[in-house]
């Protein structure tokens, strides 16, 4: 029987497609493979990664030293440079920690090799690939082994994990979400087939006579090539000859499940790497004022974990134990809480008038030159501390 007589014998309803048995067809089939390069063709694990590494990468990383008055930066110290500014002689501060996170997102793990001089004092931070690494664990020590460049004892490589459930080897986010991930690549290939085929399902051609492979194959290639080879065809009018009729495969209103679909990957995505989804270009529930309380949420709860984890790494590997407690590394993460003009302006005065900044202090968070005599602290004269007694009460 051939294929035209299929339909000749037995009435055919045109067939209805619709995303979710291509895209599970696709799951299903391994057509579709998940890995740290694979993902990143998904938009919204792409836009998760780029908006945490651009975020922690901009940030200063400055090396304080504690003094009587507090604290202050320790711009003499090599390490303030190492770190703050360039850490290798290849990459800036920037790019080392924006790929640093990268890494760290995709892989779970995050690593990057010590250089010392002779006297053991850091002179250069270099990147290592994850897939060159393995962790190897005695009793109560661990080593890391470099592919090419041998073993590391664990006080020569800094190491950042993801969640660890060991609490040492990080656990990537990418092998966690996979199946979603897939789901949401299969989406994007799905739109991308419907819409190259200029927005059309396909359909079948039926002929009363009986037609040859041969003929059955140039008629269907030819057909494609005319009407379905691209958006192009999609304005073009077919003239069907010799009985020929064309039944298109019907796209149901379920075919919103394709958008439905990418929506719902698109959310999932933002809970694993904590994301809030306006940062992702979803703004369906987005409001002004749920944003800056998302913003907020997006630095305590996805962006404070890992500087914690980067600053405790670097304080234990980076400094002499004579130094510990008295220098370390912190990130400045004002820039990220500054909000508009009026609100530091406000806020700005509050503290003033309380005496709890110094004309000074606001000019150094606004980038702006000390002013002669404004390392002074004002209050208002009426204000007495608690213990005391006005007059003579």
């Amino acid at each position: 029987m051939g294929f035209f007589d299929r339909f000749r014998a037995k009435k055919q309803e045109p067939e209805q497609r619709n995303f979710l048995d291509y895209a599970l067809g696709n799951i299903q089939g391994k057509n579709v493979i998940v890995n740290p390069q694979t993902s990143l063709t998904f938009s919204a694990v792409y836009a998760a990664v780029r908006v945490i590494s651009e975020t922690i990468s901009q940030l200063p990383f400055n090396y304080y030293i504690k003094t009587d008055r507090g604290r202050e930066q320790y711009t003499d110290n090599p390490l303030y440079l190492l770190v703050g500014s360039e850490p290798n002689h290849i990459q800036t501060k920037y790019i080392f920690f924006e790929t640093l996170i990268n890494t760290l997102l995709l892989y779970g793990n995050a690593y990057a090799h010590i250089q010392r001089n002779e006297r053991g004092l850091p002179i250069s931070l270099y990147l290592i690939h994850p897939d060159d690494v393995k962790i190897i664990v005695k009793e109560n020590s661990i080593i890391y082994e470099v592919k090419e460049q041998g073993n590391f004892d664990a006080s020569d490589i800094i190491h950042i994990p993801d969640m660890a459930l060991d609490g040492i080897t990080g656990q990537s986010r990418i092998s966690a979400a996979k199946d979603n991930i897939a789901l949401g690549i299969a989406a994007q290939t799905y739109g991308k087939e419907f819409f190259e085929s200029g927005a059309k399902v396909g359909g079948v051609l039926t002929h009363p006579g009986q037609l040859g492979a041969d003929a059955m194959k140039s008629l269907s290639e030819q057909w494609h090539r005319t009407y379905h080879s691209g958006y192009g065809g999609s304005f073009k009018t077919a003239v069907l000859e010799e009985g020929m009729q064309y039944k298109p495969l019907q796209l149901r209103p379920d075919e919103a499940q394709f958008l439905a679909t990418r929506k719902f990957s698109i959310l999932e995505i933002a809970r694993i790497f904590r994301v809030p989804p306006h940062l992702l270009a979803d703004l369906d529930r987005a409001t002004f004022s749920n944003i800056e309380h998302q913003s907020i949420e997006y630095l305590n709860f996805c962006i404070t974990p890992m500087l914690k984890k980067i600053e405790q790494e670097f304080n234990k590997k980076l400094i002499f134990e004579n130094e510990k407690g008295v220098t370390y590394f912190e990130f400045n993460t004002t820039a990220l809480l500054r909000g508009d003009s009026k609100a530091r302006a406000e806020y700005y005065s509050k503290l003033f008038a309380i005496g709890a900044i110094s004309p000074n202090e606001i000019r150094r968070k606004e980038n702006m030159n000390d002013s002669v005599d404004g390392d002074k602290y004002y209050v208002p004269m009426n204000m007495l501390a608690t213990n005391e007694k006005q007059g003579d009460e």
